[in-house]
């Protein structure tokens, strides 16, 4: 794929250079060679978080409830095949995740071999949305109980605590994994038109 920009950021001090290509698509790619290191990463990322709660489709307001983005973060793992991408990643010994964050979702993954297959299944799987109703209730299940995990973690609840004495009405005040409640809202149909309006190359970065 032609690329139509490049920029190179060195440090002399360190000896290190990094470059970031903007391809055709809109998507960024960004390269840091560490030739030292044994272990290669990648990660994805998407300009989607917690804070993006309300967005406009066709002059439609859409609102969503809280804890869509780590809620579709979830879902982004199954396949429609019915496999998980996890057991893919492990067939080339790739050492997968994903996180969410105020204002980014990120999937990633780690590998001392085979990084152009890990590569592919990343970008594979990260454009290959899958959601059922079905799917979405088990799912309500299994965030549900790491909303409860949380809840019993004080230095996170400390962190929200201190959020919510800063901010009065701002969406960062909000958990990111939503509560109990917000989640039972999510269906696969405000799945899909989160990720068609987010989850485009030119709002991401590699």
């Amino acid at each position: 794929m032609t690329i139509f920009q490049l920029i190179v950021i060195s440090n002399k001090l360190l000896n290190e250079k990094y470059f970031i290509h903007t391809l055709e698509n809109g998507l960024k790619v960004i390269f840091f060679p560490k030739p030292e290191f044994k272990r290669s990463y990648a990660m994805l990322t998407v300009k989607y978080g917690s804070l993006n709660q309300e967005f406009v489709i066709n002059n439609q307001l859409i609102q969503t409830p809280k804890g869509v983005a780590h809620f579709l973060e979830h879902k982004m793992f199954d396949q429609p095949d019915g496999s998980n991408v996890f057991e893919k990643f492990s067939i080339y010994g790739g050492n997968a995740n994903a996180f969410t964050s105020f204002n980014m979702t990120a999937y990633l993954f780690s590998s001392t071999a085979n990084f152009k297959e890990n590569l592919a299944t990343l970008l594979d799987y990260v454009q290959s949305p899958y959601y059922t109703d079905e799917t979405v209730e088990k799912e309500q299940g299994i965030i549900g109980q790491e909303i409860r995990m949380y809840d019993d973690n004080p230095g996170w609840k400390l962190f929200f605590n201190f959020i919510n004495c800063l901010y009065n009405v701002h969406p960062v005040k909000k958990e990111i994994a939503g509560t109990l409640e917000s989640i039972s809202e999510i269906s696969a149909d405000y799945l899909y038109k989160c990720y068609n309006t987010f989850y485009n190359l030119s709002n991401m970065s590699l």
